[in-house]
C-alpha cells in the first residue's frame, strides 16, 4: 500500500486523502478534513496546492452560476470527480468538496459479511431497503452496490432519484440495466417526480436519502407495491434509523398507517460503520424484516427499541447458517 503524500510535498489535490475540502472562504484558509496520519484536523493546505486550489474553486465558481438553485452538484477536475455542497457561512459562501468513487464496488469487495450477503441477494426480494449510519460512512456505495449485484445476478430495470448523482450505475449490468435521474430539490417537488420513476416499470428504485417528511411517507407507501426500493438514512443504529423513519412519515400520514406501512413494507435496515485508517475496515449489523412475524409485530407496535435482541438473534444465526452451508459446499 503505498504511504499518503504529505500536505507539503502534494502539488495536486487528487493526491491527497481525505474526507471533505473546504475551499473558497473569503477570509478563511482551505482546510482539508480527515487527511490519514495529519497532525491538526481540519489540515491548512500546503501552498504547493495553491495554484490547483484556484482551478478548483473557479469551477466550483461557474457550476454554481450555471445551476443557481442548487444547493449541491457534481463536477469533475483533472480526472476526479466531486460532490460539492454549498456552505452559507457569516461572510460567505464555502464549496464542501468530496471525491467521489470512480466506480462501484461489489458488496464483497467492501467488506460485507458473506452472511449477510445471502439476505440481500435472496431472489424475489421487495419492500424498502435501508442502509443507514453516521455521515461518511461510505452508505451510498453501498446501497449502489446493493441495486448493481442484484442487476448483475437477476437482470431487470431499475432507476434512482437522486440529488445530486454521486456514483456511476447507469449502464447495462449483466442483463440488467440501469438509467441514473436527478431529483428535484424543492419542497413539494418529490412525490410528483418520485411516482414518474414508478411508472417507468422497474423492478428496483435506488432514492439517495431519506431526509425529510415527504420522502419518508412515498416510500413507506411504495414498498408495498412490488418494487425493492433501496435507500439510504442517517443513523447512528438501527433503532435510531427505524425511529427517524416513523417520526418523519407520521407527519403525512396517520399513526396507525405508518407502523402498518413499516411492518409490512421494509424488508431490512442494515447499520454500517467505516473505521477509518490505513486499511479502512466495515463494520455491518442486519435487522432483517421480510417475514419475521416477531420483528414485524414490534415494529406495529411502535418498539423499535425492543428490536436490539432480535437483532443480536438474527446476526447470531446468519452467521450459523453461512457456517452450516461453507461446510456443506466443502464436503
Amino acid at each position: 500500500m503505498r504511504e499518503p503524500i504529505s500536505m507539503n510535498s502534494a502539488s495536486k489535490v487528487r493526491e491527497l486523502d481525505f474526507s471533505d475540502l473546504y475551499l473558497g472562504h473569503p477570509s478563511l484558509e482551505d482546510r482539508f478534513s480527515d487527511v490519514p496520519g495529519a497532525p491538526a484536523n481540519p489540515l491548512c493546505a500546503g501552498p504547493a496546492l495553491s495554484e490547483d486550489l484556484a482551478r478548483l474553486g473557479a469551477l466550483c465558481r461557474l457550476r454554481r452560476q450555471a445551476m443557481p438553485a442548487a444547493h449541491a452538484f457534481t463536477l469533475s477536475h483533472d480526472e476526479v470527480s466531486y460532490r460539492v455542497a454549498l456552505l452559507h457561512s457569516a461572510a460567505g459562501i464555502t464549496f464542501v468538496l468530496r471525491k467521489m468513487a470512480a466506480s462501484v464496488e461489489p458488496l464483497a469487495a467492501l467488506g460485507m459479511p458473506q452472511a449477510y450477503l445471502r439476505q440481500l441477494m435472496a431472489g424475489g426480494l421487495s419492500g424498502l431497503l435501508i442502509v443507514c449510519g453516521a455521515a461518511k460512512s461510505g452508505k451510498t456505495m453501498t446501497a449502489c452496490a446493493i441495486v448493481k449485484d442484484r442487476l448483475h445476478a437477476f437482470g431487470g430495470v431499475a432507476v434512482t432519484g437522486e440529488s445530486p448523482i454521486e456514483l456511476p450505475l447507469e449502464g447495462n449490468h449483466g442483463q440488467g440495466v440501469c438509467f441514473q435521474t436527478v431529483l428535484p430539490g424543492g419542497r413539494g417537488q418529490f412525490a410528483g417526480a418520485f411516482r414518474q420513476l414508478l411508472r417507468a416499470g422497474p423492478q428496483i428504485i435506488l432514492v439517495d436519502e431519506i431526509a425529510d417528511q415527504e420522502t419518508a411517507a412515498e416510500l413507506l407507501q411504495a414498498s408495498v407495491n412490488g418494487h425493492l426500493i433501496v435507500t439510504t438514512v442517517q443513523a447512528e443504529s438501527v433503532s435510531q434509523a427505524l425511529g427517524k423513519l416513523y417520526a418523519l412519515a407520521a407527519h403525512r400520514l396517520p399513526e396507525h398507517s405508518t407502523r402498518t406501512l413499516m411492518a409490512d413494507g421494509l424488508a431490512g435496515v442494515l447499520y454500517q460503520q467505516l473505521q477509518r485508517g490505513p486499511k479502512p475496515m466495515l463494520r455491518t449489523e442486519l435487522l432483517w424484516l421480510k417475514g419475521m412475524p416477531a420483528a414485524q409485530a414490534l415494529l406495529r407496535s411502535g418498539d423499535y427499541d425492543m428490536l436490539g435482541s432480535d437483532l443480536k438473534r438474527q446476526m447470531a444465526g446468519m452467521i450459523t447458517a453461512n457456517a452450516a452451508a461453507q461446510r456443506r459446499a466443502e464436503a
